[in-house]
């Protein structure tokens, strides 16, 4: 799927290009509903589709869920971090994991946020703007 670029709030602005990694259909379509109105959409079904599609499409951010058909989020985020062409990718972890222990486990692995499910699509937009602008900020101080 090729990735717009059109507006994501502001007239000037171009559309958030987002990565969804979910091998789940119906958890697809829960952060479609939540993301589509804001951001361009790109889906990946596993890590390895995932680590493909980063190459080639450059998404603004990725968005994964934890538990992947093919491969796992937290390796996901740890292979990511590893590259020197995407160790700042602003990568969200999704998960219906709620512990400390997991949550803890994903921000070690390189993850910017980890959002538990059932999540409020309003929120989760929210969190990828300030994620976004976070990442933004980073870049330009760098």
């Amino acid at each position: 799927m090729a990735l717009e670029h059109t507006s994501w709030g502001a007239a000037s602005e171009r559309r958030m290009r987002v990565l969804v990694v979910e091998s789940n259909l119906s958890a697809r379509e829960g952060v479609t509903q939540a993301l589509a109105e804001h951001c361009a959409l790109t889906f990946a079904s596993g890590q390895r589709e995932a680590l493909a599609l980063i190459g080639t499409e450059r998404p603004d951010l990725v968005v994964s869920e934890v538990d992947l058909d093919e491969g796992d989020g937290i390796s996901l985020c740890a292979d990511l971090r590893r590259q020197p062409q995407t160790e700042r990718l602003p990568l969200m972890l999704l998960s219906g994991r709620a512990s400390v222990q997991d949550r803890v486990a994903g921000y070690t692995a390189g993850a910017d946020d980890y959002v538990v499910k059932p999540f409020d699509s309003r929120l989760l937009h929210a969190r990828l703007r300030l994620l976004a602008r976070i990442k933004g900020l980073e870049r330009r101080g760098a």
